[in-house]
């Protein structure tokens, strides 16, 4: 006897519809596609969001499709599940996804925009990184996070550390921890500097981190200074930075 397994999918008006599924999933997939069909926004977004969940190429353009729908999350759905697709084997399939990420990463709503940031950050592409260093200067902040996010796996150091003067505390943070998750050396100084006009504990808890996850042995005076703060959380996070130093030093 062929197993069933059972998957939970959130349809509109909030409620849970289970879908018992054959071990290809193909019923399963029929109908989520037909739902796709359905006059509700928040019903075609679900079934995107189930259908993502498969990771399967051959759904490659179901989403194409769903991309171009009128409601914006419907739009952002498509290319959530667009992303996650990525990488893409096929050179072709990824040439027909590009366009429309580019298209997408400059929708007129900030819900697809940062969507497609975050899309944009799993195609390694030099027309990605050109859309995410735009993106980057977005007039939301939400997106400017995402590509932030995106182009810390890039390794956009430049981009990153530009970021680090942005108006919004979310965003300097991003680009603070990116910087320590690249371990980009010449961001000491700049993420030094930054601390000594920083005014959000969040941030400066980031470029604490970030400092100890680079290494520089050029950060140990600044962190001691940190570690001394009466924020625990930014002494806590400068000690443990140190530590990282001292071990790299030995």
């Amino acid at each position: 006897m062929h197993g069933l397994a059972v998957i939970v999918v959130l349809v509109g008006g909030g409620s849970f519809q289970a879908i018992a599924a054959p071990e290809d999933w193909t019923e399963a997939k029929r109908a989520l596609i037909e739902q796709l069909r359905a006059p509700e926004a928040t019903r075609r977004r679900d079934a995107l969001l189930a259908l993502s969940a498969f990771s399967d190429p051959t759904l490659l353009p179901v989403f194409q499709a769903a991309a171009q729908d009128s409601e914006a999350s419907v739009r952002a759905a498509a290319i959530m599940a667009l992303g996650r697709l990525m990488p893409m084997e096929k050179s072709a399939e990824l040439e027909d996804v590009i366009p429309l990420l580019l298209r997408a990463v400059m929708d007129s709503h900030p819900l697809v925009r940062r969507t497609a940031a975050w899309a944009l950050g799993r195609v390694h592409d030099p027309r990605a990184t050109n859309a995410l260093r735009e993106a980057a200067r977005d007039s939301e902040a939400a997106v400017r996070a995402a590509a932030v996010e995106a182009l810390g796996e890039h390794r956009e150091e430049a981009a990153l550390l530009e970021r680090l003067q942005d108006k919004d505390a979310f965003v300097r943070r991003q680009a603070a921890r990116a910087l320590g998750q690249l371990r980009a050396r010449a961001a000491t100084a700049p993420l030094i500097a930054r601390l000594g006009r920083e005014k959000d504990p969040e941030v400066k808890r980031a470029i604490a981190w970030a400092l100890g996850e680079i290494g520089d042995p050029q950060a140990a005076e600044t962190l001691r200074t940190l570690s001394r703060s009466p924020d625990p959380y930014l002494s806590a996070m400068a000690h443990e930075a140190l530590r990282k130093i001292r071990a790299r030093e030995r």
